[in-house]
């Protein structure tokens, strides 16, 4: 795997099958979510995803979406299924990245955080704590709708309105849009939000964690002649 990855414009996230992961790219996306978050009913055992890093690289980056796990519980599944990129999708502080440097199999790992934007003061102090953190490998930030439980694939969607123009708490950080976004309204999404890429998981599903090739193909024709 590579250290020096782009940003992600079309990410399929939540992943749990090799012949889903081949479709994703093959469809057109360029970064595949693996979830490691065991409450998730899209988790995937490392075991499991360690067999398909093979069919991802080179093609598309590989990123491992954690929960508020330790880094140390992160590397230990690092170490057993490489990735390019760790997306922290819980409520990690910015100093998450700096333990996580300590870790060998974290030192060349780039970083996505996940958080809400409502426009709420705590939201605002949130992505403020990232952004002015300035770490130089947080890629960006993931924008998702709010969730204290399920921690995205809640199909529900996020508040578009409020990301364009963009806010100054992102200090021109990427942006990931994700939450609720299919084939229906992710026109709107990415006119709307003006994001750098898009995240998406249950409008790709036929099931939880099970993708519809169709579905992926449509989101690809759509959205990414949109984002450039």
């Amino acid at each position: 795997m590579v250290a020096d990855i782009r940003f992600p414009k079309l990410k399929f996230c939540g992943l749990t099958r090799a012949d889903d992961v081949v479709a994703a790219i093959d469809c057109g996306a360029d970064a595949i979510g693996l979830n490691f978050y065991p409450a998730s009913p899209r988790y995937v055992q490392p075991s499991v995803a360690r067999t398909w890093s093979s069919l991802v690289a080179h093609r598309a980056t590989l990123v491992g979406v954690f929960v508020n796990a330790s880094p140390s519980e992160v590397a230990e599944i690092v170490a057993e299924c490489p990735l390019d990129c760790v997306q922290l999708h819980g409520d990690e502080s910015p100093n998450w990245m700096n333990e996580a440097a300590c870790f060998p199999a974290l030192q060349s790992i780039s970083f996505i955080k996940a958080v809400a934007w409502r426009g709420l003061e705590e939201d605002q102090l949130n992505v403020e704590r990232w952004t002015t953190a300035r770490h130089p490998r947080l890629l960006g930030l993931l924008v998702d709708s709010y969730d204290p439980v399920q921690r995205g694939g809640t199909g529900r969607t996020a508040r578009w309105d409020l990301l364009f123009p963009r806010p100054i708490e992102f200090r021109r950080l990427p942006i990931l849009l994700a939450g609720g976004l299919k084939s229906e309204n992710i026109s709107q999404a990415i006119q709307t939000a003006q994001p750098d890429g898009i995240d998406i998981a249950s409008g790709i599903e036929s099931a939880p964690g099970v993708k519809d090739r169709s579905k992926m193909q449509a989101i690809s024709a759509i959205a990414l002649p949109l984002l450039g």
